[in-house]
């Protein structure tokens, strides 16, 4: 399976973009949004509550952690 070539990331909080977290409260939400750099795939976007956008940061710190031990130890190897 081909994954989609997307380079770009962008969250941004608009103000009048509200909705609902899980206990049903009004919340603030955070809209994220992946495009790629030559505009031929449709922008993927996902409207997140602050929690969610919290586990999101938190992945892709955890992602990004990761790759950067995987190239240190394959550049230590060469």
């Amino acid at each position: 399976m081909r994954w989609p070539d997307y380079h770009c990331l962008d969250a941004r909080v608009e103000q009048d973009h509200i909705g609902y977290d899980d206990e049903g409260m009004l919340c603030q939400l955070v809209t994220v949004t992946m495009t790629d750099d030559t505009i031929r795939l449709d922008p993927a976007v996902c409207a997140l509550t602050s929690e969610e956008t919290r586990e999101l940061a938190f992945e892709l710190l955890a992602c990004a952690e990761h790759a950067e031990r995987l190239t240190a130890e394959r550049r230590s190897r060469r």
